[in-house]
C-alpha cells in the first residue's frame, strides 16, 4: 500500500485545489443531506396539528427552508462534478504515462521474463484502481463519516440514550466490515494475480496464432486456458462466499439496530414522551444512515479489491533493478566508433559465459562474429547495447566506459538491425522514420537503399499502409527491409547486424548485399551472420565457443589455419554455416 499512497498521494497533492473544492462540496452536500429530516420533524409535527394560520405558516416557512437546503445540495454536486474532472479524469491521464515510464525503465530481460499481455492488465487495474479508491474515499468514507456525525449531534440533542446505542452500533458495524475486508484482503490478491495469468494466458496464444493454427492447437490451447479459468474461478468463488457472508452479518446488525430503535420509541411513547416528528425524524435519519453504512460494507470490499488489483503493478513499482544513468553519465557523441571489451566477466545465473573476456574493434572495422548457439554472439550484442551489464569489466567507446554515456545516448548511436524485426502497429512511413520528420524525397530514397521501395510501391496506400501488430501484414523479408530503412535513416556510427538477411530470398539478398555494405562503409560493424556471402568480406573474423575467442582473422587466414573456423567451413551446406 505504500506504493498506492505514494503515486496516488502524488496526483492529489498536484490537483490539490481540485481535491479541496470536492472535500468542501461532499461536506456541504453531506452535512445539508443529513439535516433535512429536523425538517421532516417540524412539518410532521405541524400535520399532526389541528389546522391554523400560525401551523400554516410554520409549515410553508420549513418547506421554503427545504427548497434552499435541496437548491444549495445540487449546487454543492455541481461544484464537486466539476472537481472531479482534473482529480479522476486527469489523474488516470497522470497514471498512464507513469506507468508506462515505469515500464519503460525496466531492463530488457523483464520483458524477456513475462508476458506483455499480464503486463498491460496489470497497469489497467492500477490505473483503474486510484478511480475505484478515490470514488470510495470521496463518497463512502468521506461522506459516511459527516453523516455518521451529524447524525450522532442530532440523536444525543433529541434523545442521549438513542444517540449511545446508535454509536455503539456504527462501531460494531463499521469495526466488522473493516476487519473482515482486511483479513479476506489475501484471498482478493489471489484473485487479482490468477486473473492475470488468464490474461497472459490469451496474450500469449493470440501473439502466436500462426503456431496455434498451424500445429492445429486450438483445442491443447484452448484446454489449458479452460484449466487456468477454472482455478481463478475457484478463487473467485470462495472470496464471493466470504464477501456474502460478511453481506449477511452486515444485514443482521442493519435489522439489529432499527428494530431496537422502534422498541425504544414505542417504550418512549407510552411514557407520553416521544411525539410523530422525533420518530419521523429518527426514522429518516436511520434509513438513511443504514443505507449509507450497507453502502460502506459493500463498497469496503471494493476498496480492498482494487488494493488487490493494484498490489501486482505496486510491485513493478517497486522494483529496483531498472534502467539508470550513472552519476557520471553524460549525453556523449561517439566520434569514431573504437569498442573495446576490456576483462569482461558475465554469468546468466550459475552459466558463467564470459571470463575475463577482451576484444578490440577499430574504428571503421567491419568484424563478423560466428559460433555455435550459445558462443556469446547475442549475448555480446546485449552488453554493448547495454540491454545487460556485465559483472566485472568494462566496455569501452572511443575510449570511454560505457556507463558514462546516458543509456540514450548510447543507443541512439548504435543502429540494431536484428534477426527477427519487430514492427509498430503504424504506417510503413512510421515504422522506418520512427517519429523522425523528413521529407518524401529522403523517405524514397532510404526506401530504395533498403530494396523495400519495389513492394511498397505496390501497396495499396503505399508508405501508409498499416502493417498490423508486430508488422503481421508484412512477410520476414519485407518486415527485414524495412529494419535495414530504420539504420540507413539513423546513420549511427556503429551498426550491428543480427543475422539481418537471414529472412531474405537468394535474389533479393544479392540485391541487399550491396546497400548494406554502402550502410556499413566508414562505419564500426558487427556481423552475427551465417551467411558466407556477407562474412567473407568482413575484415576480421571472430570464432567464438563458450564465451571464449577461439580464433580471429580473415576468412582465407582462418581457412589456412585449419581450426574451428575451417571446420564449420568443412561442413557449410548452402553457404549457410551450420
Amino acid at each position: 500500500m505504500d506504493i498506492l499512497f505514494k503515486e496516488y498521494g502524488r496526483i492529489i497533492w498536484k490537483r490539490k485545489w481540485a481535491f479541496l473544492l470536492i472535500m468542501l462540496a461532499v461536506t456541504s452536500a453531506t452535512v445539508l443531506d443529513t439535516s433535512v429530516p429536523l425538517y421532516y420533524k417540524a412539518i410532521a409535527n405541524g400535520l399532526a396539528k389541528e389546522y391554523s394560520d400560525d401551523t400554516l405558516q410554520l409549515l410553508m416557512l420549513n418547506f421554503s427552508y427545504m427548497i434552499i437546503t435541496y437548491a444549495a445540495i445540487w449546487l454543492s454536486w455541481r461544484a464537486l462534478e466539476f472537481g472531479m474532472i482534473p482529480l479522476e479524469g486527469g489523474g488516470i491521464k497522470d497514471l498512464e504515462i507513469r506507468c508506462f515510464s515505469v515500464f519503460m525503465k525496466q531492463k530488457h530481460k523483464f520483458f524477456e521474463d513475462s508476458f506483455s499481455g499480464s503486463l498491460i492488465k496489470q497497469a489497467g487495474r492500477f490505473i483503474t484502481a486510484y478511480e475505484r479508491i478515490m470514488d470510495w474515499i470521496i463518497f463512502q468514507l468521506m461522506q459516511n463519516l459527516l453523516a455518521i456525525t451529524v447524525a450522532f449531534v442530532i440523536f444525543y440533542i433529541e434523545q442521549p440514550k438513542f444517540a449511545l446505542y446508535f454509536l455503539i452500533w456504527v462501531v460494531i458495524f463499521i469495526a466488522w466490515s473493516v476487519s473482515f475486508s482486511i483479513w479476506k484482503l489475501k484471498y482478493d490478491k489471489e484473485v487479482a494475480e490468477w486473473g492475470s495469468k488468464v490474461g497472459a494466458i490469451y496474450s500469449d496464444a493470440i501473439s502466436n496464432i500462426s503456431v496455434v493454427k498451424s500445429f492445429a492447437l486450438e483445442g491443447s490451447e484452448k484446454k489449458r486456458t479452460s484449466e487456468t479459468s477454472h482455478i481463478a474461478y475457484k478463487k473467485r468463488r470462495f472470496a464471493w462466499i466470504l464477501m456474502f457472508f460478511s453481506f449477511a452479518i452486515q444485514g443482521l446488525l442493519a435489522m439489529g439496530i432499527e428494530l431496537l430503535l422502534i422498541y425504544l420509541m414505542i417504550q418512549e411513547w407510552k411514557q407520553g414522551s416521544f411525539d410523530v416528528g422525533k420518530y419521523v425524524l429518527f426514522q429518516s435519519i436511520l434509513m438513511l444512515l443504514i443505507h449509507r453504512l450497507w453502502d460502506f460494507g459493500r463498497n469496503f470490499r471494493m476498496f480492498f479489491t482494487a488494493i488487490a488489483d493494484a498490489a501486482e503493478m505496486a510491485d513493478i513499482f517497486r522494483e529496483v533493478d531498472v534502467e539508470v544513468d550513472g552519476r557520471a553519465a553524460q549525453q556523449r557523441t561517439i566520434q569514431k566508433g573504437e569498442i573495446s571489451f576490456n576483462n569482461l566477466s558475465f554469468s546468466y545465473g550459475d552459466n558463467h559465459l564470459f571470463h575475463d573476456f577482451s576484444l578490440d574493434i577499430k574504428a571503421g572495422e567491419h568484424i563478423a562474429l560466428v559460433g555455435q548457439s550459445g558462443s556469446g554472439k547475442t549475448s555480446l550484442v546485449k552488453l554493448l547495447l547495454r540491454f545487460t551489464e556485465p559483472q566485472s569489466g568494462k566496455i569501452r567507446f572511443d575510449g570511454i566506459a560505457a556507463d558514462d554515456f546516458t543509456l540514450s545516448s548510447l543507443r541512439s548511436q548504435i543502429s540494431l538491425v536484428p534477426q527477427q524485426p519487430e514492427l509498430f502497429h503504424r504506417s510503413i512511413r512510421d515504422n522506418i522514420t520512427l517519429g523522425i520528420n523528413i521529407s518524401d524525397e529522403t523517405l524514397f530514397d532510404i526506401a530504395k537503399k533498403a530494396q523495400c521501395l519495389d513492394f511498397i510501391e505496390k501497396l495499396p496506400e503505399k508508405f501508409e499502409t498499416l502493417v498490423g501488430e508486430r508488422g503481421v501484414k508484412l512477410s520476414g523479408g519485407e518486415r527485414q527491409r524495412i529494419a535495414i530503412a530504420r539504420a540507413f535513416l539513423d546513420n549511427a556510427p556503429i551498426i550491428v547486424l543480427d543475422e539481418a538477411t537471414s529472412a531474405l530470398d537468394s535474389l533479393t539478398e544479392q540485391k541487399i548485399q550491396a546497400a548494406i555494405f554502402e550502410l556499413i562503409k566508414n562505419k564500426t560493424a558487427i556481423v552475427i551472420a551465417h551467411r558466407l556471402s556477407t562474412i567473407l568480406q568482413m575484415d576480421r573474423i571472430v570464432v567464438l565457443e563458450q564465451g571464449k575467442i577461439l580464433e580471429e582473422g580473415r576468412h582465407d587466414a582462418l581457412i589456412e589455419n585449419s581450426g574451428k573456423y575451417a571446420e564449420m567451413w568443412e561442413h557449410q551446406s548452402g553457404q549457410v554455416l551450420p
